[in-house]
């Protein structure tokens, strides 16, 4: 009798520590990069919590903007996006067909009820 144990860990959770990382590393590099500028124009001297507070803006700007166009609102699918000439062609091997058949199913009950 073997014994496992799940040790994986929970999708939400990879996904808010890539977030974490990945937005200490542009909201740090961005700052930095926006305070060297600021100084190298001379336009004001030690600048760096402005320019934090601008990167911390642009990152949570860039996260609205990313999590509006994954989040689906309009209760389209993938498919949406590929013409229905190409279900049969080059996605028939990812669905394709199948999903040909279901809208020519659709559309075949929709007719038939009017």
């Amino acid at each position: 009798m073997s014994r496992t144990v799940d040790l994986s860990v929970p999708r939400w959770v990879r996904i808010l520590f890539v977030f974490f990382l990945l937005g200490g590393a542009f909201v740090t590099g961005t700052a930095a990069l926006l305070d060297i500028t600021v100084e190298t124009l001379g336009l004001a001297e030690n600048a760096y919590m402005s320019s934090l507070a601008l990167s911390v803006f642009a990152y949570l700007v860039v996260c609205a903007v990313w999590f509006a166009r994954t989040t689906d609102t309009d209760g389209g699918s993938v498919w949406s996006a590929i013409p229905d000439s190409q279900y049969t062609g080059q996605h028939a091997e990812s669905g394709g067909i199948a999903r040909k058949e279901q809208e020519d199913a659709i559309r075949e009950l929709q007719e038939s009820e009017e």
